[in-house]
């Protein structure tokens, strides 16, 4: 496929479309709106809807390509998938969160599974392209480029493993960036050609557009944003070590935000700047501080009550957080 043939597949309407336009032409909203929810939506009985991946995409994938249905409104709904969307042609008009936005020619929007937005119905010249990712993507996609980037990295952990309802997007005005350009129709014939190697050469594919996005990202980002994303996983991190530090492991904790136990010791390192262990150590010594200043339990209560069981061990770590030993401390 090359590039002319790219485009006059885009163009075309596909069955639903065809559907819709009829729908839409003839006024019939309330059946052009059921026709829609129930090729997308397993659960749609209230008025926020949720469009499942298992209407989209196969159990075995892990990224899905659909050009975005031209003629309909998409009513305020959510995704159980991370999204990426790239306008083709045209433009398309989004509200987000209750926020009015117009993603161009050339641009790129990343939303996160708890965004709740609509989308105004697309002209025939507005053409999208949605890329649908499973978590799966991104347990194999944070081995490499992606993790050493705190913006993106995070908003993927906040979108797919946290636990605090994030509702985040991004929206990448690259309409000036060719590599994006090039990358993206570079992915669309591979999955409209279907030949061997497809979902190789499109991982690569994904992997150098978010490697380009990273590059670009503080142009299209305000500094309220960055922090916020960059603040958020580690504060959920810092909650969950303060809450479980007698008996944290590198695999219970890995467990609790559904990541790789090999990828969490890197993610604690790079947002918080301390290892996972040197964040237990200063835990139970800031606690049994406090236990030393404001009880009158003794020192081997102590230990046992931040989760030690060796004393000496305890000594140690002690002397060599605060300078000097437990009894020393509890006499001051």
């Amino acid at each position: 496929m090359n590039i002319i043939k790219l485009d006059e597949r885009l163009k075309q309407l596909t069955d639903m479309e065809n559907k819709y336009h009829i729908l839409y032409n003839n006024k019939k909203n309330e059946e052009l709106n059921i026709t829609l929810k129930e090729h997308f939506s397993s659960e749609f009985q209230n008025e926020l809807w949720v469009i499942n991946n298992e209407k989209l995409m196969n159990e075995s994938e892990v990224i899905s390509i659909h050009k975005h249905d031209r003629f309909v409104k998409f009513e305020k709904h959510k995704h159980d998938y991370v999204e990426m969307m790239f306008v083709y042609s045209g433009s398309i008009k989004q509200e987000i969160e209750g926020k009015k936005l117009v993603v161009e020619k050339g641009e790129i929007l990343l939303l996160d599974m708890n965004v709740e937005h609509s989308i105004e119905a697309a002209s025939e010249n507005d053409i999208a392209i949605n890329i649908l990712i499973k978590k799966e993507f991104f347990d194999w996609i944070f081995m490499s480029q992606i993790a050493d980037n705190d913006l993106i990295s995070n908003f993927i952990v906040q979108a797919l493993y946290g636990k605090n309802e994030s509702k985040q997007y991004i929206h990448f005005k690259t309409s000036e960036n060719d590599k994006v350009s090039n990358f993206m129709i570079q992915i669309l014939m591979e999955y409209y050609d279907k030949k061997n190697g497809m979902e190789t050469a499109i991982r690569a594919y994904i992997m150098l557009l978010f490697n380009e996005l990273l590059r670009q990202y503080k142009k299209h980002l305000s500094s309220e944003l960055v922090y916020k994303i960059d603040s958020t996983i580690s504060t959920e991190i810092l909650n969950y070590i303060n809450s479980h530090y007698k008996e944290i492991t590198l695999k219970a904790m890995a467990d609790h935000f559904s990541y790789n136990p090999d990828y969490i010791g890197k993610l604690v390192k790079k947002i918080i700047g301390k290892t996972l262990t040197e964040l237990i150590i200063e835990k139970k010594i800031n606690q049994a501080q406090y236990l030393l200043q404001n009880t009158k339990m003794s020192v081997m209560d102590v230990v046992t009550e931040i989760g030690y069981s060796n004393v000496s061990y305890f000594y140690r770590q002690f002397k060599e957080q605060v300078g000097e030993t437990p009894d020393e401390y509890r006499r001051e």
